[in-house]
């Protein structure tokens, strides 16, 4: 009974990476104004939270090798120490990300979005450009005072 509870304070150490394994590729894919249908991004995310569930369950199998390098590292991979202790989450949550998402998205790219002319720019944007930085006036200036 005791190691069924270490196993599973483990598991839900590695569901905590989770959430932020999937909110990270959310983020760095591109927004749904650039074409993406909510058909794509549901069944990446669907593969990711898939993916990253198998990927949970290799960080646990793979603990007792990830902690100690983790221990070691002199400074964080990317965004943390413990990065790497939880990379196994990360990269499977990328991997069904990519095996569900991507085959849908190369079909609506290639039935849809390749032959619909598509603005660049989603929205537009007001740009107000920067006045140029003001220094000390020509020389001549400065030899009269």
């Amino acid at each position: 009974m005791n190691r069924f509870l270490a196993a599973a304070c483990v598991a839900f150490l590695a569901a905590c990476t989770l959430p932020e394994a999937v909110e990270n590729l959310e983020r760095e894919n591109p927004p749904p104004e650039l074409g993406r249908p909510a058909f794509v991004r549901l069944a990446a995310r669907t593969g990711a939270w898939t993916g990253g569930i198998v990927g949970g369950a290799a960080s646990v199998v793979l603990l007792p090798i990830t902690y100690p390098i983790s221990l070691l590292a002199e400074c964080p991979l990317g965004y943390s120490k413990s990065e790497f202790r939880w990379a196994p989450t990360s990269v499977g949550a990328a991997a069904g990300h990519w095996l569900l998402g991507g085959p849908l998205d190369a079909l609506h790219w290639i039935f849809y979005r390749a032959w619909v002319d598509q603005s660049c720019a989603p929205a537009e944007y007001d740009f107000v450009p920067m006045r140029p930085p003001v220094g000390p006036g020509p020389a001549s200036e400065q030899a009269k005072s």
